[in-house]
C-alpha cells in the first residue's frame, strides 16, 4: 500500500471533518475528544512515514508501507515497554528474588 492510500484510508477512519462538526456544529464532543482522535490520527500518519520503504522516484507519496514491518516495531515496542517496568520494579524494591515474583504471578492468575 502506498502512503497516498494509506493516508486516504484513514482519511476515512478518523473522519476528521465529521469529527470537526461534532465539535463545532453539534456539540456532541468536548474538545479533548476531538483533539484525541486529531492526535491519534496524526500519530498513525507519523509512524506509517517513519515505517515506509521509499520509492525509487523519490516521491514521498509513492513510497510502500509495509504492515509486517509495522507489527514488528509494535512488537519491539511492547517487549521493551514489558521490560523496562520490569527493571523499573527491580530497582525500586519490588522485584527483590525469583521467589517474590513467582508470588506475584499467582495471585495475579
Amino acid at each position: 500500500m502506498t502512503l497516498i492510500e494509506l493516508m486516504q484510508m484513514h482519511r476515512k477512519i478518523f473522519s476528521l471533518i465529521d469529527n470537526l462538526h461534532d465539535l463545532v456544529c453539534r456539540g456532541n464532543k468536548d474538545h479533548r475528544e476531538a483533539l484525541a482522535q486529531v492526535q491519534d490520527y496524526n500519530m498513525t500518519k507519523i509512524l506509517t512515514r517513519k515505517c515506509s520503504i521509499a520509492d525509487a522516484s523519490g516521491d514521498i507519496k509513492l513510497a510502500r508501507c509495509d504492515f509486517n514491518t509495522l507489527y514488528y516495531i509494535q512488537m519491539d515496542l511492547e517487549l521493551y515497554n514489558y521490560c523496562d517496568v520490569l527493571l523499573s520494579e527491580y530497582k525500586s524494591g519490588k522485584l527483590n528474588s525469583s521467589d517474590s515474583s513467582k508470588k506475584r504471578l499467582t495471585k495475579e492468575e
